[in-house]
């Protein structure tokens, strides 16, 4: 019984952890691994160290690990990019045709790679397609999320749930899922997404206008024209030696000098007598600059977007994307402006608009920075290791001759794992090999390409699992929901467990919802007697299918501030999909997969 207690207090704290996002879920996961370890030292039966670390080693995490290779050889090599322009030539002026063939081609892009790259991909080419054609991005991001969220359900690479439910039921004794097993209810779940979304969610979707990024960030307040008179302390020192950002949290963006323009190292370059600055600090900063250094406050200076853009350099906005090294960490911490050459003028998170000491917030998945810099500096923050999606200017160009083999090579990877023969892990291991044998992606790029936050998510978690089964959790579960349900029939237990599954995925990772609940759907399929099967495909398909909040799915936290979206637009929006979505399961799933 204590074991069930222990085991019980790690999910009530994960659990809370998860919801709340006070920690990193990765963080979290990892703390999970090391609570159970030192609970199985002194508690036998509980969980072995092998058992704790098998996560690491487990055919989902590195089957995944693959799939983020093979994802981004497609992006690199350009495939996805020329399907974007193909996309925009056929859906022309016509805002109805654009919104169908993006939420289409992005549903089913979404089922072969993994739906977070096919969002980090289609995002910034969404915004220039919406820019160009004057339509609103909030008619279009929400819609891009949920298209590759359904279509992620269709095959068994589209998410990564869908791996990770496939290697544990392995695990377990229970067959694995074939490439296209899950292709009869995900193809259903893609059309009804497909189909509610143009009928009746883009109805629903808000309209909100595109407004210029300084007005969207009110920057107004913090953007300041200065002049360094002759008499002023600064002639001759440059801003590190004046010590503006410690003394007074003031940026120097922009020094004019006469005719020229200086945006490049601007920390050491001297101010001289004369000098005009664009300077980014609060009110009371500038103000304590003016007394104490003599500068003059230009007034009549008002800077917008075409005053902040030049031909020389750029302002734009970025997504902080589950990859990039900037999670968890403070853009001081990172010394990220020095290193990449870029101002961040301000950051939002989840809404809230932060423009004081932007430098030292600690950065979330979907955070959303202001930027401005040099073009050419602006152009590498994609790569590694910052990872950032770019609100681009221009469609990204193709690396030539290499799109077709990157497709040839992902075809190859699903013909292999869908006759089998070869399990997907193979199949995927040597579409890597392959990747990097043509040049598609380079070695490096390909071990930069690695979620190492969704590998470590799920190194972490897996180990959770196997402690609910050693210690008779999972058992005690689900003898008590079956005390619950069991009066209504098996269907009912199933309805049941698909919607608890997606509650969980709303407040916490989908993958962490996944395993927490798989062991209990086996567990309450045995004490019925009935196969497993079907209610492991209620929860990989609901945990799959998070679309009612923004934090239950990385995708929507992407869009989630790029579309000026409330928390209430996913929840009005998404709830209806998901209802329907648990509806269509609870009848489909006894019928394709029978008790």
């Amino acid at each position: 019984m204590l074991d069930i207690i222990l085991v019980g207090a790690v999910i009530v704290v994960a659990f809370v952890l998860f919801a709340t996002e006070k920690l990193r879920v990765d963080f979290v996961a990892i703390l999970i691994l090391a609570t159970l370890t030192v609970i199985g030292q002194f508690r036998d039966g509980f969980l072995s160290v092998e058992e704790a670390f098998s996560g690491f080693s487990d055919p989902a995490t590195l089957t995944i690990a693959a799939m983020f290779i093979l994802s981004s050889g497609l992006t690199r090599t350009g495939a996805l990019a020329e399907l974007s322009r193909k996309m925009a030539a056929i859906a022309g002026d016509s805002e109805l045709k654009l919104f169908v063939v993006l939420i289409l081609i992005v549903g089913v892009v979404s089922a072969f790679i993994n739906n977070t790259a096919a969002v980090a991909i289609f995002l910034p080419i969404t915004v220039v397609l919406a820019r160009d054609r004057g339509v609103s991005q909030s008619k279009l991001l929400m819609p891009l999320s949920f298209a590759s969220i359904v279509g992620g359900t269709a095959t068994l690479i589209g998410t990564s749930t869908n791996i990770l439910v496939s290697s544990l039921a392995a695990r377990r004794g229970i067959e694995p899922f074939s490439m296209f097993e899950l292709s009869k209810l995900g193809a259903i779940f893609l059309a009804i997404g497909l189909v509610y979304l143009t009928v009746f969610g883009r109805r629903m979707l808000p309209d909100r206008g595109p407004t210029s990024l300084t007005r969207k960030y009110e920057m107004a307040r913090y953007l300041t024209g200065l002049m360094v008179p002759e008499d002023s302390p600064l002639v001759g020192k440059s801003a590190a030696e004046a010590r503006l950002t410690e003394l007074y949290d003031v940026t120097i963006l922009e020094i004019i000098r006469g005719e020229r323009k200086i945006h490049s190292g601007l920390r050491d370059t001297k101010l001289e007598a004369g000098d005009h600055l664009l300077a980014r600090g609060a009110l009371d900063g500038i103000m304590e600059m003016n007394r104490s250094e003599g500068v003059t406050i230009r007034d009549e200076v008002k800077y917008a977007d075409q005053e902040l853009t030049t031909e020389d350099t750029v302002l734009l906005e970025a997504v902080v994307s589950p990859s990039s090294s900037l999670v968890g960490s403070t853009l001081k911490e990172a010394d990220f402006r020095h290193l990449s050459g870029v101002f961040a003028l301000a950051i939002n998170k989840h809404g809230e608009t932060i423009r004081d000491k932007v430098g030292r917030i600690a950065l979330d998945i979907g955070d959303t920075l202001l930027l401005q810099g040099r073009r050419g500096s602006v152009d590498h923050l994609a790569d590694k290791p910052y990872s950032l999606v770019l609100q681009t200017l221009d469609l990204p160009e193709m690396r030539a001759g290499k799109a077709i083999y990157a497709g040839s090579i992902i075809a190859f990877v699903v013909a292999m794992a869908a006759t089998g023969a070869a399990p997907i892990l193979v199949s995927a291991l040597l579409g890597c090999i392959l990747m990097v044998a043509t040049k598609c992606i380079s070695l490096q790029e390909a071990y930069d390409s690695i979620n190492w936050f969704v590998i470590f998510l799920l190194a972490g978690v897996i180990p959770l699992g196997l402690a609910m089964e050693n210690t008779g959790t999972a058992q005690a579960i689900a003898s008590g929901l079956l005390d619950l349900t069991h009066t209504w029939g098996a269907p009912a237990v199933l309805s049941a467990f698909y919607l608890l599954t997606t509650l969980f995925a709303s407040v916490m990772s989908h993958n962490a919802a996944a395993v927490v609940l798989v062991p209990i759907a086996i567990a309450t399929a045995n004490e019925l007697g009935l196969d497993p099967r079907p209610f492991l495909m209620a929860v990989t398909f609901a945990a799959s299918s998070s679309l009612a909040t923004p934090f239950g799915y990385h995708t929507n936290l992407m869009v989630y501030v790029q579309g000026g979206y409330r928390f209430s637009d996913y929840v009005k929006v998404g709830v209806p999909l998901n209802l329907l979505l648990w509806l269509t399961a609870s009848l489909l799933i006894p019928v394709f997969w029978p008790f």
